[in-house]
């Protein structure tokens, strides 16, 4: 069975790549619960450690993604990172929406 993410199914073996997997979503779901808290947060400190815990959990993604080979996770990684830029120097409701939506598409590519 192809896989529809990486069609051209050079993949890691079937153990390491659900758990590749599930370490994508764990990161994109992370990423989430970090942005929630930065957004929610006045404490300038819990900001900046909410913000490590973002960068953390997007080089987990990205981790994951080359270690999958798939293409539309890398993608979809390339979208996180620029909305997060975005984010990071304008944090409005739109923005973190915005980065909200794309890390909801990227926890949702790998459904079981």
């Amino acid at each position: 069975m192809t896989d529809p993410i990486n069609p051209s199914n050079t993949t890691p073996p079937s153990n390491d790549r659900v758990h590749l997997q599930e370490e994508y979503r764990h990161g994109a779901d992370l990423f989430q619960r970090a942005l929630d808290e930065h957004a929610e947060s006045q404490d300038p400190k819990q900001k900046k450690a909410f913000q490590e815990v973002m960068d953390q959990a997007l080089s987990i993604l990205n981790g994951a993604a080359k270690s999958l080979k798939a293409q539309k996770l890398l993608q979809q990684n390339q979208t996180i990172s620029q909305d997060y830029t975005a984010y990071q120097k304008n944090p409005t409701e739109e923005t973190k929406s915005k980065l909200s939506f794309d890390l909801d598409q990227a926890k949702n590519l790998y459904q079981k």
